[in-house]
Formats: C-alpha cells, sequence, structure tokens
C-alpha cells in the first residue's frame, strides 16, 4: 500500500515539468538495508525542524534501497529533453543576434571609412585655404608697404607743391 502512494507521488511530479529537483523516495518500512538503516540513524541526529536528505544514488543511477521507477526516468528525460531544446533555442537566439552584430558592425565600418574619406577631403580643402590665406598675407602685407611708401611720397610732393606755391606766389583761377 505504501508503494501505491509513492507511484501516485512520482506520477503527479511526473505532470509538472517546472520542478527540476531529483526526489528520490525512501523505500518501504518492510525493506531493511544497512545503508536505509544509516540514513535513518543520520535522519534522527539532524537537527529538529530540517528535513533528511535521501541517501545517495550509485553509478547507475538506483538508489542503493532499491532500483529507480520508470517514472522516475521518464521524467527525468523528459525534463532534460527541454533543457537541450531550450539550450538549442537560446543558441538560435545568440546566432541570430550575432548575425545582427556582424551586419552593423559591417555597417559601422562603412560609415567610417565614408567618414575617413570626408575627413580626408575635408583636410585637403582646409589646407589648401590656409595656403591661400598665407599668400594673401603677404600680398598684404607687400601692399601695405607700397601704400606706406606712396603715403610717404604724397607728402613729400605735398610739402614741395607748399613750397612752391609760397615761393612763386601762384594764383589758381576758377573758370566757370
Amino acid at each position: 500500500m505504501g508503494e501505491d502512494a509513492v507511484q501516485a507521488e512520482r506520477s503527479s511530479m511526473a505532470s509538472t515539468h517546472e520542478n527540476q529537483e531529483l526526489v528520490v523516495p525512501s523505500p518501504s518500512p518492510t525493506q531493511s538495508s544497512p545503508t536505509h538503516s544509516l540514513s535513518q540513524l543520520g535522519a534522527t541526529n539532524a537537527p529538529s525542524g530540517e528535513p533528511s536528505s535521501p541517501g545517495p544514488l550509485t553509478r547507475d543511477g538506483a538508489s542503493p534501497t532499491g532500483p529507480v521507477n520508470a517514472i522516475t526516468v521518464l521524467t527525468l528525460l523528459d525534463k532534460l529533453v527541454n533543457m537541450l531544446d531550450t539550450v538549442q533555442e537560446n543558441q538560435h537566439k545568440m546566432e541570430m543576434r550575432q548575425v545582427e552584430i556582424e551586419g552593423a558592425v559591417r555597417g559601422i565600418q562603412n560609415d567610417m571609412t565614408k567618414l575617413s574619406k570626408s575627413h580626408t577631403s575635408t583636410s585637403n580643402t582646409v589646407s589648401k585655404l590656409l595656403e591661400k590665406s598665407r599668400k594673401v598675407s603677404v600680398h598684404m602685407k607687400e601692399v601695405k608697404d607700397k601704400m606706406d611708401k606712396q603715403a610717404v611720397q604724397v607728402k613729400k610732393l605735398e610739402a614741395n607743391h607748399a613750397q612752391l606755391i609760397k615761393r612763386n606766389n601762384f594764383k589758381v583761377l576758377i573758370f566757370q
């Protein structure tokens, strides 16, 4: 009768996939083994209020107290399939994201290439403008020097003209 309750509990666990813990039910009190006695002894030594852990599993997946139920194996396989599906789905999503990122990187590289070409063109234009500005500045200095020389010459001519007018007392007649 105790085994029926254990199988009912296992079948209810098989329907819920959210619980991913492996629960190995303790053997019925009629089965007695040294490890079962030790696990009961460990449970009595455990502090009150804390559940004792079930016995360890062997390499073949069976508990040391008896074989593992087929429903438990199917439940575990189902959970494993679900986990593998989730891993494959996540891997596919990551691959798609990787493709998107590669496309974005290519776009950025193209934009950087265009920006570099534009920068080179702008740099050449600015260099030409600076060279022209230097030439204009040199010409402006030359023109200013010539203007200063001419201003000095004009002042000399005006001074000479003023002296000539004083000496000869020229009269200027304006005819209408």
